[in-house]
């Protein structure tokens, strides 16, 4: 009987665990070339305030944006879509938590804007939508 029980249990839990992580898995993220001459590295103006980032060559991208907290994001340019981890640094004098998540970002055929999605923790969606538009020229 106790062995019975064990095993109701660890189904039981197993399921339960396989219901908690909600939203879009790597797998369903949706793929695409990069168009000719398009990179991502630069300044973007997007839904969470400016956003900075800088290519390499092997598609390693990192960067900042400028909503509430200084944010940081870091990942790989795999085709035209970034791929990454974001965090917002918490702060511990406020009781400020650190929040994190993944998104993605597909750039547009002309280079010049992206759309994509952002989740918290290990989801890719569930939190909402994220624009962003290249700057073009900077002014000083």
């Amino acid at each position: 009987m106790r062995l019975k029980t064990l095993a109701i249990s660890i189904l039981f839990g197993c399921l339960s665990l396989g219901t908690m992580s909600c939203g879009a898995s790597r797998a369903d993220l949706p793929t695409r070339a990069m168009p000719a001459g398009a990179t991502f590295s630069g300044l973007w103006y997007t839904t969470f305030g400016d956003m900075t980032l800088t290519q390499r060559a092997d598609g390693y991208t990192r960067g900042t944006f400028d909503y509430k907290t200084d944010g940081e994001v870091e990942g790989k340019v795999e085709g035209g879509v970034f791929v990454f981890d974001w965090i917002q640094p918490g702060d511990f004098q406020v009781g400020r938590r650190d929040v994190k998540g993944k998104a993605y970002l597909v750039i547009s055929d002309d280079g010049l804007s992206f759309e994509g999605r952002w989740g918290y923790n290990d989801s890719y969606d569930n939190g909402g939508i994220w624009k962003g538009n290249k700057a073009t020229e900077i002014y000083r």
